[in-house]
Parts: C-alpha cells; sequence; structure tokens
C-alpha cells in the first residue's frame, strides 16, 4: 500500500516561472453557475485509513478528516501532481506577479457560493491569508505573507516580505479558502473542530460515523455540470487486510489498498476492475543524519549497497515497483532539471564487499559472532520503525534485515502505532523509518522539504515541514534559495545540477524504489477516473486537494 503522509507540494518553476502572468486552463472543469441537481448514486470509496472518523474538518488541525481538503474547501487553483506544469482554473481564474515577485494578483471566478448560500468573494480570500499571516501556527509552509488585499469582489493581491515565486503552489494549490462569514468568529482557528464546514467545494458532509462517512454534492457548486455522483461514502478498516479484502470483494469503487498478487487477487476476478500505478512519490529508508549510527555517510551508503531493490520490487509489489535513482529524483515528473551528465545513474546489484569496507571507513570491524562492532566492542544495531499494520511495509524490513545481517548489520524491527509513528518522524526520535516522499509537481519543493536543513529543528522538536532526518548541508541550503529566489528556468537548472551532484556525494536517504501507487477503481460502479494515459489529476483517494478534483470528475457507470 502506498502510505500517504501529507501531500507538501509546490508548482513546477520550471514551467510557470518564466513569466509574470499566467492564465490557469479550464479542462473538464466547466463554467460558473452549474449546480449539483443531475448528480447520482453512490460510491465507496476507502483510503486505507486504520482510523475512525470523527467530525473534524478544519483544513489546519493535524486530524483533519478526508474530503475537508479538495472535495469540501477549495484552492484557488488546481496542480497536477501526475503531470508537472499543468495548472487549472479552481476559485481562480489567474494570476499576475508584481514587483519582482514579492507581490500576486489572483483574478476570482465570479457567482461562486459557499455551500450555505452566501456569496464567495475576494473578501474571503484576502482575510484567509491575512489569518495565516496573522498566526504562524496557520501558516504551514511558512508563506512569508506580509499582507492580503481585496480590490474588488473578483481581485484579491497578496503582498510578501521576500519573493515567493517558489512558493505558488503552497499559496494557490495547497491553501484552503475560508468563508470570512464563519471564520471569524472562530476564537482559536488551530483547534477548532468545524464539524458543519461552509465551503465552496463539490462536497458537503453527509453524515459521520466512527466507521462511515457521507460526503453528498453541493447544491451550490458552481462548476456547471458537476459534481456527477450525488454521494461519495467512505469507510474505514482495522488495516490493510480488511481493507483489501473489501476492495477484492467489489464492496470498494475507488480504493488505495496494497494487494498481494494483484493480478490474480483483484484484476482477474472481474473485467470491470481496474488498477492505476502512477508513480507519484519514492520509497526511502529515511535515516536519522543526525544522531546515531546513520549519521556516519559511510554507514548510510553501506547498507545503500546493501539492499536489493530488484529482490523488494518483486517479491513484495509483483514487479509493480519502478526503479529509482541515486539522485532521489522522481522522473519523468522532474526530468526538466535532470543534470544530463547524471541521466544514466543507477543503483547497482548489491555489493557486500564495498559495504563492508565501508564499515571499516567507518570505525567498525566484524566480529566472531557475525555482527560489526565499533570501538568499544559494541554491536552496530540500528532499530528501524513501522506503523502497526502496515504489512508491505513490514515485509520490506524483514528482507532489509536478513540482507544487512550478512554485512554484520543488526536490524531491529520496531512496529508502533501510527500516531506514535508519526510523532516519532516529527521528534526526530528513530535510527531510521521506511516512508514515501514527494506528491509534487514540482522538483523545488521536492528538494526543499525533502533536505532544507535551515528548516530543519533540532532533535526533539517538532518538524512538520519534511527534513525529518535533520539532514544539513549548507552548500545545498544555498542552492535552494538562490533558487527559489529567480523566474529564471535556466538559472535555477543550473543550480538543480549542483544540488544533484551533492546529493551523489553526501547520500542524505536511502531511495528504494518509486513508489508502488495502485490505486483501485471498480469501473462496473464509477467512470472518468484518472488513468495512465489520461493523468489529468493523480488518481490517489487520499492525496489532497487532488481527491476533490478527481471526485467532481467521477460518474456512475451505466
Amino acid at each position: 500500500m502506498l502510505h500517504a503522509r501529507r501531500a507538501l507540494l509546490a508548482l513546477s518553476t520550471a514551467a510557470l516561472l518564466a513569466g509574470t502572468t499566467a492564465a490557469c486552463g479550464s479542462s473538464g472543469t466547466g463554467s460558473s453557475g452549474g449546480s449539483a441537481g443531475g448528480a447520482s448514486g453512490t460510491i465507496v470509496a476507502t483510503t486505507g485509513s486504520t482510523s475512525p472518523f470523527t467530525s473534524d474538518f478544519n483544513p489546519f488541525s493535524p486530524n483533519v478528516q478526508t474530503g475537508a481538503i479538495g472535495m469540501i474547501y477549495e484552492p484557488l487553483m488546481f496542480f497536477n501532481t501526475a503531470k508537472s506544469g499543468d495548472i487549472e482554473s479552481w476559485l481562480a481564474k489567474s494570476y499576475s506577479w508584481g514587483a519582482g515577485g514579492t507581490s500576486i494578483t489572483f483574478t476570482l471566478r465570479s457567482g461562486v457560493q459557499w455551500n450555505d448560500g452566501k456569496a464567495f468573494s475576494a473578501d474571503d480570500v484576502a482575510f484567509t491569508f491575512n489569518m495565516e499571516a496573522k498566526n504562524a501556527a496557520l501558516n504551514t509552509y511558512g508563506l512569508p505573507i506580509s499582507n492580503a488585499v481585496a480590490n474588488s469582489p473578483t481581485s484579491v493581491t497578496i503582498n510578501f516580505s521576500k519573493p515567493a515565486y517558489t512558493d505558488l503552489y503552497y499559496l494557490a494549490g495547497k491553501s484552503m479558502i475560508l468563508p470570512e462569514h464563519v471564520w471569524q468568529s472562530v476564537t482559536d482557528p488551530k483547534t477548532f473542530a468545524d464539524a458543519n464546514p461552509v465551503g465552496t467545494g463539490a462536497y458537503m458532509v453527509g453524515k459521520v460515523s466512527s466507521q462511515v462517512m457521507d460526503l453528498t454534492a453541493n447544491p451550490h457548486y458552481y462548476q456547471a455540470g458537476l459534481p456527477k455522483v450525488k454521494t461519495i461514502r467512505f469507510l474505514a478498516f482495522t488495516g490493510n487486510t480488511t481493507a483489501d479484502q473489501a476492495i477484492e470483494s467489489g464492496e470498494i469503487d475507488w480504493g488505495g489498498g496494497f494487494i498481494p498478487n494483484i493480478q490474480t487477487n483483484y484484476l482477474k476476478k472481474s473485467s470491470t476492475y481496474k488498477v492505476e500505478d502512477i508513480p507519484l512519490s519514492v520509497t526511502y529508508l529515511l535515516t536519522n543524519d543526525k544522531t546515531g549510527p546513520t549519521a556516519n555517510k559511510d554507514v548510510r551508503q553501506a547498507i545503500s549497497d546493501t539492499v536489493d531493490r530488484n529482490f523488494i520490487s518483486t517479491s513484495v509489489y509483483n514487479g509493480y515497483a519502478p526503479a529509482i535513482n541515486p539522485l532521489d529524483l522522481l522522473t519523468p515528473n522532474f526530468s526538466s532539471v535532470l543534470d544530463p551528465s547524471l541521466a544514466s545513474q543507477s543503483f547497482g546489484s548489491p555489493d557486500a564487499t564495498t559495504a563492508e569496507s565501508l564499515l571499516n571507513s567507518a570505525g567498525y570491524t566484524m566480529g566472531s559472532d557475525g555482527y560489526m562492532h565499533d570501538g568499544s566492542g559494541k554491536d552496530l544495531e540500528i532499530a528501524i520503525k513501522v506503523p502497526t499494520g502496515w504489512s508491505d511495509y513490514i515485509s520490506i524490513q524483514q528482507i532489509v534485515q536478513q540482507e544487512l545481517k550478512a554485512v554484520g548489520i543488526k536490524i531491529d524491527i520496531s512496529t508502533e502505532a501510527y500516531q506514535s509513528w508519526i510523532n516519532d518522524q516529527n521528534s526526530g526520535n528513530f535510527q531510521i523509518l521506511i516512508d514515501n516522499f514527494g506528491y509534487t509537481p514540482d522538483a523545488y519543493a521536492y528538494y526543499d522539504q525533502l533536505l532544507d536543513g535551515s528548516k530543519a529543528p533540532a532533535i526533539g522538536k517538532t518538524d512538520q515541514f519534511g527534513d525529518f532526518g535533520r539532514f544539513d548541508d549548507p552548500q545545498i541550503d544555498a542552492l535552494l534559495n538562490t533558487i527559489s529566489q529567480t523566474a529564471d528556468a535556466s538559472a535555477q537548472k543550473q543550480d538543480f545540477y549542483q544540488i544533484e551532484q551533492l546529493i551523489l556525494t553526501d547520500l542524505p536517504t536511502i531511495p528504494l524504489f518509486a513508489a508502488q501507487d495502485e490505486i483501485e477503481f471498480n469501473g462496473g460502479k464509477v467512470t472518468g477516473y484518472p488513468t495512465t494515459g489520461d493523468a489529468y489529476a493523480a488518481p490517489p483517494i487520499w492525496l489532497q486537494p487532488d481527491e476533490g478534483w478527481v471526485a467532481m470528475h467521477l460518474t456512475p457507470a451505466s
């Protein structure tokens, strides 16, 4: 199963920052003034979550419910995670940069209503960003917002304290616009439960219980003819196994479960069962680069040289996990910034001899017990943490455990409750985690979140940005900062090339493969979903806000 942690995304700088003005397309979006009057039917969905549903639809909440971001609340624009540079109009029709990237003006749609029937306007947009500017706890992505001003009902300008070119996705694609008439009276926006959310999205809350959540079509929706499905019913399960059984039986119309031997257990059961597999992230052994054995680059390299990536793909994912390059770079989405001189770089076959030599260089020697020891005689012992119930990741760690034993590294596999695992990741309380990273159409955002040590707090303090391993290379930090200050795509490429060279040297993480991304659709119940041939959006049901874009375009099957 592809375990979505969070979509920390940013817009493709190369595709979008070459000019100062951009208009958003309208592929499949319709025009203002539509309604949900033609919506019909119910589709059943699951994210694979093991957590019970609650009535928390606050987009600022760490426990925000599925569907809140994208289906209920909407951003200004849609950025297609599956296709770098593909941007569509959502609440905004176009934007224009000003003052060297220190301001941006959005032209908004007219005729938009909140789901309580009140009119949406630029005042709501200005209110949302001013609220974030005044409250750091709400400014999730650290946007340098000074203030926002409504110029007219359909025009709003946001001013920044520094150039914000590379913050465009966070600003326009990840910030959900809130109704001023509701949120202006909220005392603490961070903890507000928002049980009855008032959004502009295609869906609104129907009913919520611990195991079932219904989202129903918004009768005030402004995009003509959308949505087409009246009710999306989400089901919660206790783990991978029960979720997979529901998918395999045809109970689920839109799912994101990991199904072993998917050809036999799912696809061959019905010609209407479909799987879309569009790689959107990279699965890593995420190492703690600040403390413990993996703070030593030679230890990280030894682990990387020992792991058999092809065996993991074939034995755990039936070959569905594509190879990844040593640059940590997801291609083809990021091919535009790939250094041509590094394009042929790949991981070779496992090399135990080189791995043992690297461990010797790191100060370890092989003992008579078959394990490496440091100068004091202590075993080279590393714990890997995995959330309980993530059966595929547990299988991967069992393979890694056996492979690393061959070069003298003792691996302890520890499973823990998902929230505990998240807390450990955010605080740096781990030696190695297995996780995936990506879900962005932008290479800058990807590298910035994964590698920018200037934004990572000390071990023990909460990191909600992305550099969970606390990797710190001042050269990479400086290059990322240079990229963020310019709209010159050619100049940005040269900086990306330097970052990629440094990654080859530093090995900040241990990439395993392009994440297995099986998303299941029951074509006998629903059509209109993204495919590899028509990737109008990323198909995962748990990927926000893309799930909202997909949901409004789904159609009940005849």
